[in-house]
């Protein structure tokens, strides 16, 4: 079951990923672009707070189904708080570079 979930939680992921992320404003600029997702890596960086946040609840090996669902949920509002982060930025004017 862990797999199947764990697979699942990852497609769902990563076509969000593509629908938030990739389509933020400050990407059409060719420098951030670079920063962003090459240097920086905002994915990465999504992942590890993710996980942080996920290890406090979640001890490995307990129960991996839950551990995977739990991160799944974490990560989508991780997500979305980067995204409204980006968005607000845009609209103030601080981004793009």
């Amino acid at each position: 079951m862990y797999k199947l979930i764990s697979g699942i939680s990852f497609l769902i992921r990563a076509w969000l990923c593509y629908n938030t992320i990739d389509n933020i404003p400050i990407l059409a600029n060719p420098i951030a672009n670079s920063i962003l997702l090459e240097v920086i890596s905002l994915y990465t960086i999504l992942v590890l707070i993710s996980r942080k946040i996920v290890g406090i609840f979640y001890k490995a090996g307990d129960a991996p189904t839950f551990g995977a669902i739990l991160y799944f949920f974490v990560y989508l509002i991780n997500l979305g708080i980067m995204y409204i982060i980006m968005i607000l930025l845009t609209k103030i004017g601080i981004l793009p570079i």
